[in-house]
């Protein structure tokens, strides 16, 4: 766009605003905004917290499992080097292929557990985000929202505390919540 021209319409738009041009009223009230912010539902909503518990017993229990066996893989290790000095050359080379073995059974069971939480708690997040989708777009139906956007990921310059719907989407999430 030239320089001339965009100066030209910031000059009609200067006129219309000075001579007391204004949107119709019916349209400005009918533009209803709110903002949510759904990382603040996620960790402050009953089901947000359950679901957090949920994938942290689970990594509770799979790190106990993990420890007892990297505490075998050790004392495997112990005993081998103190029984080293008395073993064949043979013996030690299969003592040690053993031992490499377990540690990387080790590291694989490791692997496979962390992609095994990660996986459930990204089946948590997605589940628990559809059902805050709905408890939105079901709020903003009933409140008469024209647009509700999520706080967080939108490029929101400025929004006035006012219009921002948290906590009413973290009532009613938990209040869907057993």
């Amino acid at each position: 766009m030239r320089r001339g021209t965009f100066a030209s319409i910031l000059t009609a738009m200067a006129l219309c605003l000075g001579m007391g041009f204004s949107p119709p009223a019916k349209a400005a009230d009918a533009l209803r905004l709110a903002t949510v912010d759904i990382q603040q539902v996620i960790t402050e909503s009953k089901a947000g917290k359950q679901a957090k518990s949920k994938v942290e017993a689970e990594r509770d229990l799979k790190q106990k499992e993990l420890t007892a066996r990297e505490a075998e893989v050790t004392q495997l290790q112990r005993d081998f080097e103190k029984q080293a000095s008395l073993l064949s050359e043979a013996a030690r080379k299969e003592k040690q292929e053993a031992i490499d073995k377990r540690v990387r059974d080790l590291r694989r069971i490791y692997d496979d557990s962390n992609r095994d939480l990660q996986k459930k708690e990204g089946e948590l997040i997605r589940d628990l985000l559809k059902d805050i989708s709905n408890i939105v777009r079901d709020y903003g139906k009933q409140k008469g929202y024209t647009l509700i956007l999520e706080k967080g990921q939108a490029t929101i310059l400025y929004a006035a505390d006012q219009i921002d719907v948290t906590k009413e989407i973290i009532a009613k999430l938990d209040a869907k919540t057993k």
